[in-house]
């Protein structure tokens, strides 16, 4: 009989220890305004987002900056943004053009239906959307 209740006792403690853990994230982002002092875009203000996202066990690291071409409309979004997807694992980058916002520093990317939010609960959301009509 003794056996039989510690038994339940730890099946009971192993539920509740399931129950308090906390969520893993699977992805992040911040937004950064620097001037940089060298190269060719010495003493102009760029926008930086970075984010990353877990993707099927593998890490994605992104990286979106402002260049040259980036010009701000009138609604407050840069056009024209470079974001380069780098796996982490095993090294492979992939380029895309994205928009992003000057006040907040989220980054769209059309052509992928994928968005970089610095300012989503918990430290920013890097991953797909679905348009709403």
């Amino acid at each position: 009989m003794a056996q039989g209740k510690k038994s339940y006792n730890s099946n009971n403690q192993n539920y509740n220890n399931n129950n308090n853990q906390q969520k893993v994230k699977h992805s992040g982002a911040k937004n950064t305004t620097y001037t940089p002092s060298t190269g060719p875009n010495k003493g102009v203000e760029q926008h930086l987002t970075t984010g990353w996202r877990l993707s099927k066990g593998e890490l994605i690291s992104i990286k979106c900056v402002t260049t040259s071409k980036s010009q701000l409309s009138e609604k407050g979004w840069f056009g024209s943004v470079a974001c380069t997807f780098t796996n982490t694992k095993t090294g492979v980058q992939s380029f895309h053009w994205g928009t992003m916002q000057k006040n907040g520093g989220k980054v769209v990317i059309d052509g992928m239906a994928f968005v970089i939010n610095p300012r989503a609960k918990n430290g920013g959301y890097a991953g797909t959307f679905l348009r709403s009509n």
